[in-house]
């Protein structure tokens, strides 16, 4: 989808190509779905997991099958995490107040057509029952290259500048002595 099998291809040669390709999603496959840092940030693609999956507890990630050839069908909460956003303001209507609240803060994502949107109560939940301070998450294009949301306790960052031709910036986490600090990438 992202043309990175078809760029394999291009610059390789159809066997060489498709057999780099598959080589990359075997990588992808067991590599880890999320980590802590310090034990108090949850570093994360997408988003949390809701608490009826697993509780909502990060031990269970432990036990997310490796390789993960087919996260959908073989492991909800590794989908769940990959897909999830954080629900933004402008979904923000009374009926979608009271849904979040009849849901414990989750709603089925309408932008991805899967997982879920989490509210700021979810992620608070979340961070408590885990022991933690912040996500770190990507998985949105952010302007500025990041994003601090949810009263702080969530910063989406993305990585990589001029995303499919867009003029959105990169920028990356510095996680030292239990300190976090966002700094913004230069591309121009």
């Amino acid at each position: 989808m992202y043309f990175v099998k078809n760029e394999c291809i291009n610059k390789f040669g159809d066997s060489i190509g498709l057999q780099l390709w598959e080589a990359i999603n075997d990588c992808f496959d067991v590599m880890p779905i999320a980590a802590t840092v310090d034990d108090r940030v949850f570093c994360v693609h997408g988003g949390i997991p809701t608490a009826d999956n697993d509780g909502g507890h990060i031990e269970a990630i432990n036990r997310v099958p490796v390789p993960l050839k087919d996260p959908e069908m073989e492991s909800p909460l590794a989908w769940e995490i990959m897909w999830s956003d954080p629900v933004s303001l402008d979904l923000l209507t009374p009926e979608t107040l009271q849904d979040l609240s009849e849901h414990k803060g989750f709603i089925y994502n309408t932008r991805r057509g899967t997982a879920h949107f989490f509210s700021c109560d979810a992620l608070l939940e979340f961070l408590e029952r885990n022991k933690l301070s912040h996500v770190i998450r990507a998985h949105e294009v952010q302007e500025t290259g990041f994003q601090v949301q949810q009263q702080g306790k969530l910063l989406t960052v993305f990585s990589s500048s001029h995303y499919c031709g867009g003029s959105n910036e990169a920028a990356c986490v510095l996680a030292d002595n239990y300190k976090l600090r966002l700094i913004r990438i230069d591309t121009t």
